[in-house]
């Protein structure tokens, strides 16, 4: 069966693929959440921190794993803060030899911009779109930031990197220059200083620039209407809800738990919602993003997160424009719970011209949720 192609929004394949260590232990909180207080305490975000080494033979690493997101079904991916620009040399020796194994999108870590902000592309394959920014941290490690202490950890209220003005102070300078804005914010609190931030720089035009929060998981209601009525976009991971269930009840209690990871309740209000897996902090599959998101369940099969129906989801995952990825079974005809052991029989990237305007276009509504 062919579908439109499966896009991955915000990944850190070109990162990770070329460099495979992080600055912290991935599977210890506390690692995690020592190296956060450490950038914070430095005036620093994880988006203005000194790159990881490359290594050898680079372009081929990254290859090799654009080679797994195509067979994945991957069709394009957005690389979600590249803070070496190394990586985009490797990139573009990777392009000068043919079509890469999927089309691959750039957003520029907001340190590297600040030094040299590369050029658009204009090539369909290979473009720099926007700049990445972080505005907190994450659940797990009680690292993002809310309005209100964590529940497990009373007087503790997460790490808020970039406050509004600082923010807005430096977006302006690239909003201004037509990139696209995406700001790393998962706690309310964040949330709440990102889109203060983006009403400075935008003003009444922030519809139609469309600039995007990442993540956006401890939501409010009146945060939802306020990024609908301005025309932000939010970038969600299917998988979250599922993988941070247990972490985030305990972190959040139950009243913030009801409004959290409610991503019917952004499509309802008309939020444009677009995904990406957080690779490697999820898998890449997008079928595995589109199971957890179509049944809420974790690996036992017991719900634990809302679920929304699975033309919305599919809606929500794909993008005709970027291409098509062809399955050997319908995911709307099967269980939901056997989605992700549907094979990808190949992927048809799209070559049509690159986008002028790298913005991700008008806030759309989804409909059936």
């Amino acid at each position: 069966m062919r579908i439109p192609g499966f896009v991955d929004h915000h990944a850190h394949l070109v990162r990770y693929g070329g460099v495979p260590q992080a600055p912290y232990d991935r599977a210890d909180p506390g690692s995690i959440g020592a190296w956060h207080r450490d950038v914070a305490a430095r005036g620093s975000t994880p988006m203005d921190e000194a790159p990881e080494p490359a290594g050898p033979d680079l372009p081929e690493r990254i290859h090799r794993i654009l080679e797994t997101a195509a067979r994945a079904g991957l069709v394009e991916v957005t690389e979600a803060g590249l803070l070496d620009p190394s990586h985009l040399d490797a990139l573009r020796t990777l392009r000068e030899r043919g079509p890469l194994p999927t089309r691959v999108r750039i957003l520029v870590a907001s340190g590297l911009a600040e030094a040299a902000m590369p050029t658009r592309l204009g090539d369909p394959w290979l473009e720099v779109v926007g700049v990445k920014f972080y505005a907190d941290g994450w659940v797990g490690p009680r690292t993002c930031a809310l309005g209100h202490a964590f529940d497990d950890r009373p007087g503790d209220d997460g790490v808020l990197f970039l406050p509004p003005d600082q923010l807005a102070r430096r977006a302006a300078p690239f909003a201004e220059r037509g990139w696209t804005l995406a700001t790393h914010a998962i706690g309310d609190r964040a949330i709440e200083a990102v889109l203060d931030a983006y009403e400075r720089v935008y003003g009444e035009d922030c519809a139609t620039a469309s600039p995007r929060i990442e993540h956006a998981q401890v939501l409010r209601a009146d945060l939802v209407a306020r990024m609908a009525e301005m025309g932000v976009t939010a970038c969600i991971q299917p998988s979250f809800a599922v993988s941070d269930a247990m972490s985030a009840r305990a972190a959040l209690g139950v009243e913030r738990m009801e409004t959290a990871y409610r991503w019917s309740a952004l499509l309802d209000a008309g939020v444009r919602v677009i995904t990406g897996s957080d690779w490697p902090i999820e898998s890449m599959s997008p079928l595995v993003g589109l199971q957890h998101l179509v049944t809420g369940a974790g690996d036992d099969g017991e719900p634990v997160a809302e679920a929304l129906p699975v033309d919305v989801a599919l809606a929500l995952m794909t993008d005709a424009d970027a291409g098509t990825t062809d399955l050997a079974a319908d995911p709307t005809a099967l269980a939901h719970s056997a989605i992700a052991s549907i094979t990808v029989l190949g992927t048809q990237p799209a070559e049509g011209t690159a986008p002028t305007d790298p913005g991700p276009g008008p806030p759309r509504r989804a409909e059936g949720v």
